[in-house]
């Protein structure tokens, strides 16, 4: 008499982790992959800077932000300031 064959699985498969963008859209110039951003968070500071119209913004950061984090509160000063330049 034989064993029964065991029904275990093998472990789990890792997915690979993909590294989030640094390059992103220029919302001035609309050049594709033109902001880069850059963290100090040595210094609290996160920047980003296009490449082709030199602009320019800089804000402060914390040990748990991510430069999509830095482009997003760009995006996000843009709007208001569009939104109170109507408004006004």
């Amino acid at each position: 008499m034989g064993r029964r064959k065991s029904k275990r699985k093998g472990p789990p498969r890792r997915q690979n982790i993909v590294p989030l963008p640094v390059l992103f859209d220029c919302p001035f110039c609309n050049h594709k992959q033109a902001c880069e951003v850059k963290m100090d968070k040595e210094r609290k500071i996160g920047r980003v800077s296009c490449t082709v119209c030199l602009e320019k913004y800089q804000t402060s950061v914390n040990l748990l932000s991510e430069p999509i984090d830095v482009f997003n509160d760009w995006i996000r000063g843009l709007r208001r300031w569009l939104k109170a330049s109507a408004a006004a």
